[in-house]
């Protein structure tokens, strides 16, 4: 019996030690992943700052611009859009979610360029009305 008791207290401390020494592999490669994702939200951040800046100086200076070549001449609107360079980045994340920032600053540009024309030519909906039988 004294034999079963020595054994039994010595698989118990093994167990109790191996448990208590365990690798924490699994918590360093949780801390480099969330270093990764704080670095990839800190350029994101920065990106939507300096893209948003732009978007509204294009929007007070650029479209007055836009607005008088598109009146001119409806394939020179094209030129201003065509400047901006296209972002290429090694994150994939980062890249998407910029370049859909971009996007959208665009179409927002190209948005309003189409109003400020539309309101420079006084152009109004037309209603459609029925044909007199």
């Amino acid at each position: 019996m004294l034999k079963v008791t020595i054994k039994y207290i010595f698989y118990c401390v093994f167990l109790l030690l191996s448990g208590c020494l365990e690798r924490k592999e699994d918590s360093t490669e949780q801390e480099i992943l969330h270093a990764k994702d704080s670095v990839s939200e800190l350029r994101i951040d920065s990106a939507y700052i300096k893209i948003k800046k732009d978007c509204d100086t294009l929007m007070v200076y650029g479209v007055p611009k836009m607005v008088d070549s598109f009146l001119k001449d409806t394939a020179s609107l094209q030129s201003f859009f065509d400047k901006t360079k296209v972002y290429n980045d090694a994150d994939k994340k980062v890249e998407k979610v910029i370049r859909q920032l971009q996007a959208d600053c665009d179409s927002n540009l190209l948005k309003e360029t189409y109003k400020r024309a539309r309101l420079r030519q006084k152009l109004k909906p037309w209603r459609h009305t029925k044909a007199k039988v």
